[in-house]
């Protein structure tokens, strides 16, 4: 009978900390005001890099033989940057390591200042991903 009353107090207990353990901070924040009881955030403004398409670079990639889709994305702000994403089919006869070799020699000559980032793929798969600085 002992053991009875003590199991259930120690239930109580833990009913009583686990309640007010999950209650709502926000009520507290409101009685406090705005500014008391928490810290000051310092925004930070975001780096502005501004996505454009490339769409020449991308007819001139989709023409080669193999290709069967290619996406450009060209990196504009701090972090100049041209991202291409290529697709090929079984048609293409270079191995992927070559694919990535010969389209960013192609890339570098349009954008010589950037860094390439060029993912190849194939039936949706990834192949290889490569940063070419």
């Amino acid at each position: 009978m002992l053991k009875c009353k003590w199991l259930v107090i120690i239930g109580l207990i833990t009913m009583f900390l686990f309640l007010t353990g999950c209650s709502d901070s926000k009520s507290t924040q409101e009685k406090n005001g705005p500014n008391l009881g928490t810290e000051l955030k310092e925004e930070k403004p975001q780096p502005t890099n501004k996505l454009e398409s490339d769409d020449d670079l991308k007819k001139q990639l989709e023409s080669e033989k193999g290709i069967e889709r290619v996406m450009v994305q060209v990196v504009e702000g701090e972090q100049r940057a041209v991202n291409v994403d290529i697709e090929i089919n079984n048609e293409q006869e270079l191995s992927v390591d070559q694919v990535v070799e010969k389209y960013s020699k192609v890339i570098k000559e349009k954008y010589p200042d950037r860094t390439i980032d060029i993912i190849v793929a194939k039936e949706g798969k990834l192949l290889k991903q490569a940063t070419l600085k």
